[in-house]
């Protein structure tokens, strides 16, 4: 199994909408395919270091080449989905860097997901039930940061007001991510106020069910513009 290459590019290569790179390591010419946006960061580089992911069929053998470890690792996870191949993957890759694809998965974001080729809503929807528990590891920093902005919310107000509010906006179809961030932001805001950085924001002990509705809504529609 083929993990890690680095060598000399001999040429570039297009088979239809296939891009990639013929890579001589050690003597020997590997084809593998990229992303083209890989492709296109490479600027004339010559020496190319790549994470790999080999793919082994019956009828022969497929590299497929990223730039980015945590591209390759997330590859890795999308096509273990059912239904979901190797082109599929790289057409969500494409479109994604891997923490931002991991995170509209995380959010379930499903409506991101199908902006890329060839994903539909079930697929969409796919991902989002057989990946949702098994990403953390690649977005490990933004959930203790999520979850250090819920707990200073929580200092402040009502846990159950939190969720009773997350709530009524899913009603109305906001998004989980755009609630979150919301909510993050609101976070800050009333952390400056404690440390009278920040006048204008209402106090946190005036934020009942209606004013953290009002203000989160705010903070949402600024966010969205």
């Amino acid at each position: 199994m083929i993990s890690w290459l680095k060598g000399e590019t001999i040429e570039h290569w297009r088979h239809g909408a296939r891009v990639g790179v013929i890579l001589n390591c050690s003597g020997i010419g590997y084809e593998i395919q990229l992303l083209s946006r890989n492709l296109k960061l490479l600027n004339g580089s010559n020496i190319l270091t790549l994470w790999i992911h080999h793919v082994q069929r019956e009828d022969g053998s497929t590299l497929i080449g990223f730039i980015d470890r945590a591209d390759r690792d997330v590859f890795r996870k999308l096509i273990s989905v059912s239904g979901v191949g190797t082109q599929l993957a790289i057409a969500l890759l494409e479109a994604n860097h891997a923490k931002k694809l991991v995170l509209a998965i995380v959010q379930k974001d499903s409506a991101h997901l199908t902006k890329s080729p060839g994903v539909g809503k079930r697929t969409a929807e796919r991902l989002i039930i057989e990946l949702n528990n098994k990403l953390s590891e690649f977005i490990k920093d933004e959930v203790d940061l999520q979850q250090k902005s819920c707990s200073s919310l929580d200092e402040d107000i009502n846990s159950e007001i939190i969720d009773e509010v997350k709530s009524a906006l899913l009603n109305i179809d906001y998004k989980d991510s755009e609630i979150e961030t919301a909510l993050k932001s609101l976070s800050i805001k009333l952390r400056s106020t404690k440390s009278g950085k920040e006048k204008k924001v209402t106090k946190p002990k005036s934020l009942d069910f209606e004013t953290l509705l009002k203000e989160t809504l705010v903070l949402i529609n600024k966010e969205t513009g």
